[in-house]
């Protein structure tokens, strides 16, 4: 456990400094350590609920250390931010572990005096909650704000209005649920059900898409289960499935998939045009493509072929259907991936937006007249999603909107048309997908 809490601690303070993706520095962090696969997922475990809870333990340790949290060094701030965690929010560690392996974590990392200074600030911490039990509860859901950058919370408000960013921030709060989807060309959606149960997998069934099941236990045995080695299902959030409800790939057609590695959408259209049919899946990142290529060793779909090239420039052949799941900043995706509400700016939101515009705006040439594109991002922000769309049909008059609810329930389309799943409402990730029909 102390091995999970200092790669953790290693892990927290490179990503304060450096800024870089979190799933890289661990991924760094690990290849230098021997840890076993527990403690490996016990450090995820604590590196990720750290960064979800990051404004809220910032707030308590600055209450119980008299102390901004700027003035602590790196280090040991996350050695509190850890300690904290363990204390307040997981339930599995008892008061007095959480309390010695932080303190003997500060004596370790840093030295004797920083071990003193953890001993005090989590006494105060734990003497605070028995006093008052419902501090911290108090804390999460008047302020919950505080776990999200200050300037995203302005602007959401701006977007949204105070209550849904409140019920955003809160859904955030939670991790995102595993959804897994079956492929139902191999099997009956309730065989899949049967067979899951029997491997100790416990699964809700998606009210919207049926063949996604939420997975309520036995995440840990997903991989490892023989539906998925064998491809017959997939990791999938229903609102991802949603935006392949909008291409709607039939029986025998051609369909182009730009920027889609690691091929997730690709693999649901392949599997919906069938063996006639086919997939051109291209993304500019190399080591990306590789992924989407690797993987068709599991589930062995054929008709995807798979090619390094950028959407912004190069050329491509004529196609009735064209799906851009365009890059974005990702913050429908924060409550799978907490880390990225500490790393954008509000400038990686405008220079998204100008990628996005000039992938649409080439992509747009290669569709047939009559034809559709699929545009697509899994960003809550407007200027990556409604106003991209906006410009480019401002410069493109021979293009019309196909308003989303023709395929989907209301809840999952937006006032505009679109498609714009919020998660507190869906239960799923937010994504964003809007129809561009080309005239005849």
């Amino acid at each position: 456990m102390d091995s999970s809490r200092r790669m953790a601690a290693n892990a927290l303070s490179n990503f304060d400094i450096s800024n870089d993706k979190l799933s890289l520095i661990v991924d760094r962090i690990l290849k230098k350590t021997n840890l076993s696969s527990l403690e490996k997922k016990r450090g995820r475990v604590i590196i990720n609920e750290v960064i979800r809870r990051r404004g809220i333990l910032d707030y308590i340790i600055e209450k119980c250390s008299k102390k901004k949290i700027i003035q602590i060094q790196t280090k040991l701030r996350n050695i509190l931010r850890i300690g904290c965690y363990e204390l307040i929010f997981d339930d599995f560690i008892p008061d007095f572990a959480s309390i010695h392996s932080a303190v003997d974590l500060g004596k370790e990392l840093i030295n004797k005096k920083a071990g003193s200074f953890v001993n005090a600030v989590m006494r105060n911490i734990q003497r605070k909650h028995k006093n008052n039990p419902k501090w911290v509860d108090s804390v999460t859901n008047n302020n919950v704000e505080l776990a999200y950058p200050k300037w995203l919370i302005e602007k959401w408000q701006k977007q949204f209005g105070k209550i849904k960013t409140k019920k955003l921030c809160s859904s955030f709060l939670n991790k995102s649920s595993m959804f897994i989807r079956v492929d139902e060309n191999q099997l009956e959606i309730n065989d899949a059900i049967k067979f899951l149960y029997q491997s100790g997998i416990n699964i809700k069934q998606n009210e919207v898409l049926n063949n996604f099941l939420e997975v309520i236990k036995g995440q840990d045995n997903i991989i490892d289960n023989e539906l998925f080695k064998s491809g017959a299902m997939s990791i999938q959030d229903p609102a991802s499935g949603a935006v392949i409800e909008l291409v709607d790939p039939q029986e025998g057609e051609s369909i182009l998939d730009v920027c889609a590695a690691p091929g997730t959408k690709s693999l649901l259209m392949s599997q919906k045009v069938g063996l006639n049919g086919k997939i051109y899946a291209s993304d500019k990142n190399k080591k990306r493509v590789k992924k989407g290529k690797d993987d068709i060793k599991r589930h062995k779909n054929n008709n995807i072929t798979w090619s390094v090239l950028d959407a912004t420039k190069d050329r491509f052949p004529l196609f009735k259907k064209i799906l851009i799941d365009a890059p974005c900043t990702g913050t429908g995706v924060i409550g799978r991936r907490p880390d990225i509400k500490w790393r954008i700016k509000n400038k990686d939101i405008k220079s998204m937006a100008i990628l996005q515009e000039s992938i649409l705006d080439n992509i747009s040439k290669f569709l047939a007249p009559g034809g559709k594109i699929v545009y697509s991002t899994c960003s809550l922000e407007p200027e990556e999603n409604m106003n991209v769309v906006n410009n480019f049909l401002f410069k493109n008059q021979g293009f019309t909107i196909l308003p989303s609810n023709a395929f989907l329930p209301s809840s999952w389309v937006n006032s505009d048309g679109f498609l714009m799943t919020m998660p507190y409402k869906t239960k799923t990730d937010a994504i964003f997908a809007a129809v561009l029909i080309k005239e005849d």
